[in-house]
């Protein structure tokens, strides 16, 4: 049966898809076509590169250990920050963290290939800061003479999966080509109506938000994530879901962007909750079909 599954932005709350991804392998109804927003993103394009779920489960399991191992502070931009805030010059911190050493894990996990390469239907949305479009990044041949969004078929997914990952200010944007690319997630994070329009009529949404917790404290990296979170919340409340089912697990409330401590429970979460709903799942498909 042709159906896509949507994956929601969420920070580490995105091993969640994981988990869900788990439950459909096991009910033996994976999806033939993906699409996904910054953390869905990063699971979207591991799938899409033909990673068996058994191993984006032990991607989860390193992570939820040394993922602080992979954030490379700006350290000479920081140092510059305040002399040229205090003399009134243009700031060139452009994020705290510059993302490279991400960017290099992804390209070892997806193996070096590219967009084309992948082995079902993705689509990943990032923003571009030039031209303030969104950029629906994909494989799929049938959009080519649609106009209603502006469609990319050439990158490598590493990068795709990190320029839709790209939190704006906590992450530097991602240059490519000649974007300047940032969290997908700034004006769609929950993918559904881009499935839609690539021709998947039938989508799954998995929505990873919710509840958060107040920021433990003032710092700049928890100020800015949480209002970031707050700000996707917003944009998915004003969309409409028009998705055949909406998928939305109860995860840690303390779960946040890059809480990495918090993820082995997020996938499991959204693996005990697909479970029960597996039936539901199947007689949405199945009615479809």
């Amino acid at each position: 049966m042709e159906y896509g599954l949507a994956l929601a932005g969420g920070g580490t709350r995105g091993a969640a898809h994981v988990g869900v991804l788990k439950a459909l392998e096991e009910a033996r109804i994976l999806p033939p076509a993906v699409a996904g927003t910054s953390a869905g993103s990063i699971v979207a394009g591991l799938y899409a590169s033909g990673m068996p779920v058994s191993e984006m489960e032990k991607v989860v399991k390193h992570l939820s250990k040394h993922g602080n191992d992979y954030l490379d502070p700006d350290y000479a931009g920081l140092l510059g920050f305040m002399p040229q805030l205090l003399a009134g010059m243009n700031v060139s911190l452009s994020g705290l963290i510059k993302g490279k050493k991400l960017l290099a894990y992804f390209n070892e996990l997806t193996g070096g290939k590219q967009l084309d390469e992948s082995i079902v239907k993705l689509v990943i949305p990032a923003v571009d800061l030039m031209s303030g479009r969104t950029l629906c990044f994909t494989n799929i041949d049938e959009v080519r003479d649609r106009k209603d969004l502006h469609w990319v078929w050439d990158g490598y997914l590493c990068e795709v999966m990190m320029a839709s990952s790209s939190v704006p200010a906590i992450f530097s944007p991602l240059e490519m080509g000649n974007y300047r690319l940032v969290d997908g997630g700034v004006t769609d994070n929950l993918p559904e109506n881009l499935l839609q329009k690539a021709g998947i009529q039938t989508v799954i949404s998995v929505d990873i938000g919710g509840r958060y917790c107040a920021p433990s404290d003032d710092s700049i990296l928890e100020t800015a994530t949480h209002s970031f979170s707050i700000m996707s919340e917003r944009l998915k409340a004003c969309g409409s879901n028009s998705g055949a089912l909406l998928l939305k697990p109860p995860l840690p409330e303390k779960a946040g962007l890059l809480t990495f401590d918090q993820m082995m429970a997020c996938m499991e979460a959204g693996y005990q909750y697909t479970r029960k709903m597996i039936p539901e799942i199947k007689m949405c498909l199945f009615k479809r079909s």
